[in-house]
């Protein structure tokens, strides 16, 4: 079995694969840069054996990180309770895709490696692709050939959120989710309303933009915690993929193993 663990800014996806590549189990827990490798070790012993996993049967483990303090811990958790040293994801492994002369992959982020990774696996018979990773910060990165091209990178919606509602005295913290209207009737479906519509909005004219610059049969894909919610509203995004960057972590290990 192999243990993923795509670790974010916010929340810590950690998934178990069989050695076919079946997904038995994921969870979330909360990002805690405090947290050790023991108290990792307690959630997943405890969720493993709710779900009927037995974890003696690890036998690989690959992280990828966008908080550099927490992969030691990872790195601990898999050498003294599975004698396993973890994978790390990285620009230095063998990757399906490659950047464009004039693009500095300095600082690329792992989960932007992953998504791409699985991306590239999923949709091989499109030739350019545009993925949305809807998360704590938004990510888009485009592809051609298998060539990243280039990409951005936006505030996410809940930071949004959580800006406007920490920079006012009086505007409550709301849930964001789908508006009945874009016309809010008091104050927290006005907040809700003006999220959800002005970041499709701004989601529509990044689409738009790009594919001025790369055509219109641009293949348009959305992960991440939001994705799904706003991917209804954008008929733009040609497809949400719940766990494309769980799997994109697998696909990648795979690709890797022998090296590692």
């Amino acid at each position: 079995m192999l243990i993923t663990c795509d670790v974010g800014n916010t929340h810590i996806v950690t998934g178990v694969f069989d050695n076919s590549g079946n997904i038995l189990l994921t969870f979330r827990i909360a990002t805690n840069e405090r947290m050790t490798e023991d108290e990792f070790f307690s959630y997943f012993r405890n969720i493993s054996k709710f779900n009927n996993i037995k974890i003696q049967d690890v036998n690989g483990i690959i992280i990828s990180s966008v908080v550099p303090n927490l992969i030691t811990i990872f790195q601990f958790f898999g050498r003294k309770y599975f004698n396993i040293e973890p994978m790390i994801v990285g620009l230095d492994q063998k990757l399906p895709f490659t950047f464009a002369p004039n693009i500095n992959p300095t600082g690329f982020g792992a989960d932007r490696i992953i998504d791409i990774v699985q991306a590239l696996k999923d949709f091989p018979d499109k030739e350019t692709l545009i993925i949305f990773d809807l998360g704590t910060a938004t990510t888009y990165d485009v592809l051609q050939k298998n060539v990243r091209i280039g990409g951005g990178i936006l505030p996410g919606i809940e930071m949004g959120i959580n800006a406007l509602c920490n920079n006012t005295a009086k505007l409550p913290k709301v849930k964001f989710t789908s508006p009945e209207s874009v016309l809010g009737t008091d104050t927290i479906t006005q907040i809700q309303a003006g999220i959800f519509y002005g970041y499709a909005g701004q989601i529509k004219h990044i689409i738009k933009k790009i594919k001025e610059i790369v055509g219109d049969d641009a293949y348009v894909i959305a992960t991440g915690g939001l994705g799904k919610i706003l991917s209804a509203e954008i008929e733009e995004i040609d497809e949400y993929c719940h766990d494309l960057s769980i799997k994109g972590l697998y696909t990648l290990y795979q690709n890797n193993k022998s090296e590692n």
